[in-house]
């Protein structure tokens, strides 16, 4: 009954598109972005315009309740509490983080690290892709991973820097964790849950990629993105705080504060890095038929977030960790879009 209700307001849209032309999909291809996400090993597909689910399905049927694993999709959620966090006088952006960690203030290139920095990843701390051994390690021990570039000069995609950040926030915040400042500015009145199943020796959670959710509940993060900082017309954040979220660096102009983003394609040609490359994300910003103002949290599996203003879109995917049937973000937005 569900599925048929989908389908009839699938068709209505349908026919304002025809109509107006406003609406970017149709049933077709819709249905077509679905095959290619489920052949590769797509568990949940959701599509939200202008706040309404227009298309929710899931590999185990009407799974609404389970949790999935977000992977650096997780990360949408450090930059997003890192501006409430200027707008509660907690830290500014641009502060230096040798504020909080005193030893840094003894080393040349770490002293000059800002929230910025970490958040965009251009802090220049030595490369670590990946955070192993997590029930060994605390978030304190990240610290002495040693810089090698000079701060805001080089983007190095890693976990490291935003799990730093966590650190120094809660710092910060003294009698509250990063945890629970999360839930309560940002979770809670969004009415919606995280599960930290992965982390650190210390307890503190891996917030660059140990986050749970429903598909639901990130879709509707995503809608909070979308409306610019607001839920249900109640503002959560400054939308000029978190438009900071969605400002590139020079070092990368497709990287927020932990967010990606299409951006202009006239930069791509100036720019290389590994991690574009391997996920083929320079078709997707070099592409004329996806809106300019797409931005979206990413994750190992094709985890996905997209958020396109414009066209009032929010869409969560989520898939299994698989070597086989990658995921392609172009691929599946051509489907939709072209």
């Amino acid at each position: 009954m569900r599925e048929i209700r989908v389908l009839i307001f699938i068709a209505f849209l349908s026919t304002i598109n025809w109509l107006f032309g406003q609406f970017p999909f149709i049933e077709e291809k819709i249905e077509k972005a679905f095959e290619y996400h489920k052949n590769r090993n797509g568990e949940c597909l959701i599509i939200m315009y202008d706040g309404n689910i227009i298309f929710e399905r899931y590999s185990r049927n009407e799974d609404f309740d389970r949790l999935h694993f977000l992977a650096s999709g997780s990360k949408s959620f450090v930059g997003v509490i890192g501006v409430a966090a200027v707008e509660d006088g907690i830290i500014n952006l641009d502060d230096k983080v040798c504020g909080i960690i005193e030893d840094w203030k003894k080393d040349p290139l770490k002293s000059q690290i800002t929230y910025r920095h970490l958040l965009n990843l251009t802090c220049g701390l030595k490369p670590q892709p990946m955070i192993r051994n997590l029930e060994k390690l605390t978030w304190k021990d990240l610290l002495s991973i040693q810089a090698k570039e000079i701060p805001g000069e080089k983007f190095e995609y890693s976990g490291v820097p935003h799990n730093i950040f966590a650190y120094c926030l809660q710092l910060k915040l003294k009698n509250e964790t990063f945890e629970s400042y999360l839930k309560r500015r940002i979770l809670d009145p969004l009415n919606i849950k995280l599960d930290w199943k992965m982390r650190f020796k210390d307890g503190n959670p891996q917030v660059a990629g140990g986050a749970y959710m429903t598909g639901r509940d990130w879709a509707k993060f995503g809608e909070f993105i979308r409306l610019k900082g607001t839920i249900n017309g109640k503002k959560i954040i400054d939308s000029k705080l978190l438009s900071e979220c969605f400002k590139g660096s020079e070092a990368n102009p497709f990287y927020g504060l932990t967010w990606w983003l299409k951006g202009n394609q006239e930069k791509v040609n100036n720019f290389t890095s590994l991690i574009m490359d391997t996920m083929g994300w320079k078709d997707l910003i070099n592409s004329k038929f996806i809106p300019n103002d797409l931005i979206f949290a990413a994750g190992a599996g094709g985890q996905r977030l997209y958020v396109i203003p414009s066209l009032k879109l929010t869409i969560v995917r989520l898939g299994k960790l698989s070597p086989s049937g990658r995921f392609s973000d172009f691929d599946f937005l051509k489907i939709l879009f072209f």
